[in-house]
């Protein structure tokens, strides 16, 4: 009797530290897109830099035609392979134990839950057609941020949506994204992890390469009591109860179901020669890898955690490129690195000298100014042709 309070309370256990690094992750990060859109002093860079997907986008592109893509940093890379060599472990253990997405999404479905006592079961006509989606959402915005050289997925994306809730670009660049959060939360208190399951271009690439993961959840037909307790615990709906392993593309290898199991050796994480882990290891091996990989990242000036300047982009770069233009630049940096006139900004935007010397959101944010950033890069461009 002992040693079983001993298994639930490790079990438990388990599960309160996984949240409280899912949490932590989730808030450094929120942190991070708020300094962006707020900070003065110390400004970390933009959302597009702390995204692995980013790193799948750019590491297609740079393969189809050698160069690098707009708006993407080195960290992105970093992030990605941090991704691959958790997954070469745990399969899609970044979805369940890292992503602060799906931790948004676990919170709501937890709130949900508060008014209903589990998540709905989506109809499986509707489903099993649905979980593909993500596939054609991976394979479409791949194709064309490798047309464009851009990354096209941005103005849809819910996470960067979420790093834009304080800006006042937010109905003018991510209306659609916007739109696009509201349902993957609103339908996560419903029916759990909603864009993972149906949207997510992440998830997809880690469905594609999930077998490849060297540990899986297995069960004990002979301990296993049918209790089904697996089966409500999982966030993406697996039918648990009935595997000897859990070989599905969809698991997240977040051990909600292991650790909702009451009977000791039962449902486990098993990895070669049939060794067995505490699903603790999952989440604490898991970040272990990333803040390995980012440290080294890091410590050799790969990671890129503060915002560039203009001018340090040119610096770069060795070019201007108007799409590097943000709100908080001033007209008098662009004017400076361009040698685009003073004058000929007053003319087409109508600004005063005193707005020249500020950042171009402050002009581009007045209601009556009729601009916006994205006319000021399709104006310098055209300067510069």
């Amino acid at each position: 009797m002992a040693v079983d309070k001993q298994f639930k309370i490790s079990r438990k256990r388990s599960g309160v530290i996984r949240m409280v690094i899912l949490i932590l992750i989730l808030v450094l990060s929120t942190a991070l897109g708020v300094l962006h859109q707020l900070g003065k002093d110390w400004v970390p860079a933009g959302v597009d830099a702390f995204c692995p997907f980013g790193g799948i986008e750019a590491g297609i592109y740079l393969l189809a035609t050698g160069t690098m893509m707009q708006r993407i940093a080195w960290s992105s890379f970093f992030l990605l392979l941090a991704v691959i060599l958790a997954a070469l472990l745990f399969r899609r253990s970044f979805c369940g134990t890292i992503c602060p997405l799906g931790t948004l999404q676990e919170l709501f479905a937890r709130l949900g839950r508060l008014f209903m006592k589990k998540s709905l079961p989506v109809p499986g006509i509707i489903d099993k057609p649905a979980r593909y989606v993500k596939y054609l959402v991976l394979v479409v915005f791949v194709v064309l941020s490798t047309i464009f050289g851009t990354l096209v997925i941005r103005p849809y994306d819910p996470w960067a949506t979420y790093h834009h809730l304080v800006s006042p670009d937010l109905f003018t660049e991510f209306t659609i994204g916007f739109i696009v959060l509201i349902i993957s939360l609103l339908g996560s208190v419903v029916f759990d992890r909603f864009f993972c399951k149906y949207l997510c271009p992440m998830g997809a690439f880690l469905g594609l390469i999930n077998r490849i993961g060297l540990f899986r959840i297995s069960r004990n037909e002979e301990t296993c009591i049918h209790c089904k307790a697996c089966n409500k615990a999982c966030p993406v709906t697996i039918d648990v109860e009935s595997k000897t392993e859990v070989h599905s593309s969809e698991c997240i290898n977040c051990q909600l179901c292991v650790n909702a199991c009451p009977v000791k050796d039962t449902l486990y994480v098993k990895g070669p020669w049939k060794k067995k882990i505490h699903p603790l290891a999952v989440s604490v091996v898991t970040l272990g890898i990333f803040i390995i990989v980012v440290g080294i990242a890091t410590a050799i000036g790969g990671f890129e955690w503060k915002l560039k300047t203009l001018e340090q982009t040119v610096e770069t770069t060795g070019v201007f490129n108007p799409d590097d233009i943000k709100g908080r630049d001033t007209w008098k940096q662009i004017s400076d690195l361009t040698g685009i006139p003073k004058e000929a900004f007053q003319e087409e935007f109508s600004i005063t000298d005193e707005e020249f010397e500020a950042p171009i959101k402050d002009a581009t944010h007045k209601p009556e100014s009729g601009f916006d950033t994205e006319d000021i890069k399709e104006f310098v461009r055209k300067m510069l042709e």
